[in-house]
């Protein structure tokens, strides 16, 4: 399962019907403040990821990103954005960094990465390298926060 945060419903439409033609689940919402109300829910289920944009009312990515890592720690996030200058300070927060617009196929290639680390314990950078858009962002000396830990805890 993956769950994607974007205020724009075109988007979630689009990348919940990627991903399930993919054969997975996904859950879009439309605002940060709804995903944190679902997050303290009862209903929650863990992702293999959480993809979000980043500028959105009322909050933006980055803090719901914070938000969420208090209440529940360990989940993987992906970063989609139009803007492509992403402040040091925030390229720690997320495992991959998605490129809007974005083409079908790399968030497919995202997606099998991400699956990869959730069901085979890989031992090191995710697939990252291959499957994020860094080249257009200026972060090419990043590495997902997630690398080299023991991926038995965090990979769930």
């Amino acid at each position: 399962m993956f769950h994607i945060i974007d205020d724009e419903d075109f988007v979630c439409d689009v990348i919940t019907e990627i991903i399930e033609d993919h054969g997975y689940e996904a859950i879009a919402f439309g605002s940060p403040t709804d995903y944190i109300s679902f997050v303290n829910s009862a209903d929650f289920r863990t992702p293999i990821a959480v993809l979000t944009d980043v500028n959105m009312p009322a909050m933006n990515g980055y803090e719901m990103i914070d938000a969420v890592s208090k209440i529940r720690s360990g989940l993987k996030f992906v970063i989609m954005t139009a803007e492509y200058a992403i402040r040091s300070v925030d390229t720690d927060k997320a495992c991959m960094f998605l490129g809007k617009p974005f083409n079908p196929d790399n968030l497919l290639k995202m997606l099998d990465s991400l699956i990869q680390c959730h069901s085979f314990l890989p031992a090191d950078d995710h697939g990252c390298i291959s499957a994020d858009h860094r080249e257009m962002f200026p972060i090419e000396n990043w590495s997902c926060p997630h690398n080299n830990r023991d991926c038995s805890s965090d990979c769930s």
